[in-house]
């Protein structure tokens, strides 16, 4: 996802889990779809970047990602700029883990 309109519409609906190191707003939906945020103050644009293509490598290596049916945006918070990449890595996989079925959210 890339345009604003987007992002709100998902924003907006209030869904929402929240972990240590990020935050993600989801709506059902019958692909995935994934916007990425990282706010101005945390970091430069090059970081940002940076970041966002490390968060865009890790979902891309999710063997079962295909079978989250969301429309999400996933807010990364300034603690997680701070990890290292293994550490990201488990926060995402365990974040998008209580979607896995439907899009229905998985208590752990």
């Amino acid at each position: 996802m890339k345009k604003n309109w987007e992002f709100q519409k998902i924003l907006n609906q209030k869904k929402q889990i929240v972990e240590t190191n990020l935050i993600i707003y989801f709506l059902p939906s019958e692909t995935l779809k994934v916007g990425i945020a990282i706010p101005k103050q945390f970091a430069k644009a090059v970081e940002r970047n940076h970041y966002k293509n490390q968060i865009k490598a890790i979902l891309r290596s999710i063997p079962w990602i295909e079978e989250v049916n969301l429309r999400c945006v996933l807010i990364a918070r300034k603690s997680f700029m701070h990890l290292d990449f293994a550490k990201k890595q488990e926060s995402i996989v365990r974040l998008f883990e209580r979607f896995r079925k439907n899009g229905k959210v998985k208590e752990i």
